[in-house]
This record gives structure tokens, sequence and C-alpha cells, in this order.
């Protein structure tokens, strides 16, 4: 008789006890199993609430920073608007200014440098 024999033999003649024991093992892999994928679930539901939460954050973030980027567009828009104001402005009082037509040689003005005495004022 084999070894395999003698096994199989064995588990022919203590089938009920054996079937005892393997209802209660695998009613208790059942129990942890059942707790196991518990867990899991409890877990995994954390987990998409973390990420849930961190969409939320990140989506108000994205907000406040779209609005601030806006803001600071339209003050761009302004300071690029107040500066072609003074410009012109600029442009308009030179031909009209006594500090810089007095004094100036024809090569100053072509340079559009002004004198160093007036620089100090």
């Amino acid at each position: 008789m084999s070894l395999f024999n003698a096994t199989s033999n064995f588990i022919r003649h203590d089938a009920p006890s054996l079937q005892l024991f393997r209802k209660s093992e695998s009613s208790d892999d059942d129990e942890k199993r059942l707790k196991r994928r518990e867990k899991n679930r409890v877990a995994a539901q954390r987990s998409r609430k973390r990420q849930t939460q961190r969409a939320d954050e990140l989506h108000e973030a994205y907000e406040c920073l779209e609005q601030e980027n806006s803001l600071l567009r339209k003050e761009v828009q302004l300071l690029i608007e107040e500066q072609q104001r003074l410009s012109d402005a600029l442009k308009a009082h030179e031909p009209l200014c006594p500090v810089l037509n007095c004094g100036m040689t024809s090569t100053s003005r072509s340079t559009g440098t002004v004198p160093s005495e007036f620089m100090s004022r």
C-alpha cells in the first residue's frame, strides 16, 4: 500500500470528524473573510471620502487662483493704460517744457538727454 492510499483510507474512515473540523475551520475562515471585507469596505469608503475632500479643496483653491488671476490681469491692464496716458502727457509736455528747452544743445535734444544741472532739481 502506498502513502497515497494510506492517506486516502484515512480520509475515508474519519470523514465525519474531518467534515466537522472543515466546517468549523471554514466558518472561522468565513468570519475572517467577512471581517476583512468589512474592514476593506470601510477603508475604501474613508479613502474615497479623503479623495473627494482633496478634490473639493483643490477646486476651491483653483477658484481662488482664477479670481486672483482675473484681478491681477485687470490691474495690469489699468497700469498699461495709465502708463500710456502718462507717456502721452509727457510727450505733449516736452515741447512746452522750459526746463528741457533752455540750455539744451542740439546734441542733447537729438539724444533725449537732460543736462546734469537740471537733474538735481
